[in-house]
């Protein structure tokens, strides 16, 4: 069991960029989709 546990601490620090590094990519990716919906949607009526 505890050969596991190690497998899993292992592979958890395998991302090619700091993990708050790599969570502010994502943020920032979310944020501009977020921004690209809003300004296509922005001229029409509301349902």
């Amino acid at each position: 069991m505890t050969h596991a546990l190690q497998l899993v601490a292992l592979e958890t620090h395998n991302l090619p960029v700091p993990a708050i590094i790599f969570g502010l990519i994502a943020f920032l990716c979310l944020l501009s989709m977020m921004a690209i919906v809003l300004s296509i949607g922005k001229g029409r009526p509301h349902s």
